[in-house]
């Protein structure tokens, strides 16, 4: 009896635990699976494309693709400086619902969702609707940031 109670709890942890990866692995994706829904190509076309588009940003935005990403970013930090989401790099942590309605990214509205995964949704949402405005890139312009240098003497 008692092997069989611990039989069944190693089976509810099993599915509790493939059922957390899932939700995390989907928060990896969900950038660019809003962007195969709206643009029909995906996110990774603008990583590493100008000062803001990939992982960190700064500097001027190099043209209006460079500066989606930027607003992006910032809206981020928002929803962390607002209250809605914890200091972590939470959009890969934090997986939230939506949908894809004819090609338009739709957030869910859902009671269930926190507010943080709504101020993320919103963030990706909108984005993708900033790239939406342009064509897909073909080239990445490199972001021209000069080099300070400094003489220590």
């Amino acid at each position: 009896m008692a092997s069989a109670h611990c039989l069944l709890i190693s089976a509810l942890l099993l599915c509790a635990s493939a059922a957390t990866v899932k939700k995390n692995v989907f928060a990896l994706w969900n950038l660019e699976e809003m962007a195969r829904c709206a643009l029909n190509h995906t996110a990774l076309e603008y990583n590493n494309y100008g000062c803001w588009c990939g992982v960190g940003g700064s500097g001027t935005p190099v043209d209006d693709i460079d500066d989606c990403c930027m607003h992006h970013d910032k809206c981020y930090d928002a929803a962390v400086d607002d209250g809605d989401c914890f200091d972590v790099e939470i959009e890969y942590v934090d997986g939230y619902s939506w949908s894809c309605d004819n090609h338009v990214p739709v957030c869910s509205q859902d009671a269930g969702q926190s507010k943080c995964q709504k101020a993320l949704c919103k963030c990706d949402h909108d984005v993708v609707t900033c790239w939406a405005k342009f064509p897909a890139p073909t080239v990445k312009p490199s972001c021209k940031k000069r080099m300070a240098l400094n003489f220590h003497y």
